[in-house]
């Protein structure tokens, strides 16, 4: 089971994100239980400061709600296996604090993240997946219900 990681989340809830839409069919997909994935609860708190730093905290409690309408979303709690492995991660690969924290939990799940950023791209024993996979399956997927290839 993948880890959904911020960007994944900011995307989702950003119409002008350049990654909408891409989010959005990940999104569609767990909620039709087609997608069995877990988001990571350190990226409420990395959401927080993000909309603090912008100074839209008002905005926050609205996209809260939509975050918590998502049907079969699950959340991956950090716990102190998880925050060892973060601390390993960010010595050997400079990660920055949540990038870190978000590994530790994906490589006690499955080793897997969902997620465009490039920090994820040389970790040892971590697979990412970028947010475009999912739209890029939908495509071939219709390609071939329609007969072309």
């Amino acid at each position: 089971m993948p880890l959904i990681e911020t960007d994944t989340l900011v995307a989702f809830l950003n119409k002008k994100d350049s990654y909408h839409e891409n989010a959005k069919e990940i999104i569609k997909r767990i909620s039709k239980g087609e997608l069995d994935v877990k988001a990571s609860s350190v990226s409420l708190i990395e959401l927080q400061l993000i909309y603090k730093s912008k100074q839209i905290e008002y905005e926050f409690e609205t996209d809260l709600g939509e975050l918590q309408s998502i049907k079969n979303l699950k959340w991956a709690s950090i716990d102190v296996e998880s925050c060892l492995s973060a601390l390993y991660f960010r010595k050997t690969y400079n990660l920055s604090f949540f990038d870190s924290l978000h590994v530790g939990i994906a490589i006690n799940l499955d080793k897997k993240i969902i997620s465009q950023d490039q920090a994820y791209d040389n970790i040892a024993g971590l697979e990412k997946i970028p947010l475009t996979y999912y739209k890029t399956i939908k495509q071939k997927s219709t390609l071939l219900k329609n007969g072309t290839k």
